[in-house]
């Protein structure tokens, strides 16, 4: 993996994220550029991969006690005291399955792993996202709970990756 890097997420970023977001939905929720913008003030870890210089993909996630409406965030601020929930990652289509999810989750792990006891986030059941429902199995995520959103069109399956005791 040494021909990516990890930086952290600018304003001038904002077209790529927004295209790269819509492009995976309904796998991740829309992304607003006020949505973009308040992330950018108020997440915790907002990073894009690039792949030589090319960005290929981002992740964004926030410690408890955010003022962010997320149900599925509130879920975890109300059953969890200590995690870092991942609201999304996005990877290019061009650039699945070549181990930049895990890239990504061991670089947010690493930075962490001594401040957090959890690695949160949600995988959508329905629709089904197959391929995210086996990354976070793979990665060592365990279910905690489920929950609709969106209006019952979504049912979601909250998920651990336990970082510390």
């Amino acid at each position: 993996m040494n021909k990516y890097s990890i930086e952290s997420a600018t304003k001038s970023d904002m077209d790529f994220i927004l295209k790269l977001n819509q492009n995976n939905m309904p796998a991740v929720s829309i992304l607003s550029s006020n949505l973009f913008l308040k992330f950018l003030n108020i997440s915790d870890y907002f990073k894009i991969i690039k792949y030589d210089d090319e960005s290929v993909g981002f992740l964004i996630a926030l410690i408890p006690n955010k003022l962010y409406n997320s149900i599925n965030y509130q879920w975890f601020n109300n059953h969890y005291n200590s995690f870092i929930y991942v609201d999304r990652i996005v990877v290019s289509n061009s650039n699945q399955n070549k181990g930049i999810g895990s890239y990504f989750y061991n670089d947010i792990k690493s930075k962490y792993i001594n401040k957090v006891s959890h690695l949160a986030c949600e995988v959508n059941i329905k629709p089904l996202n197959q391929q995210s429902i086996n990354f976070h199995k793979k990665f060592g995520f365990k279910e905690v709970g489920q929950q609709f959103s969106e209006e019952n069109k979504k049912l979601v399956s909250l998920q651990v990756f336990k970082l510390k005791n």
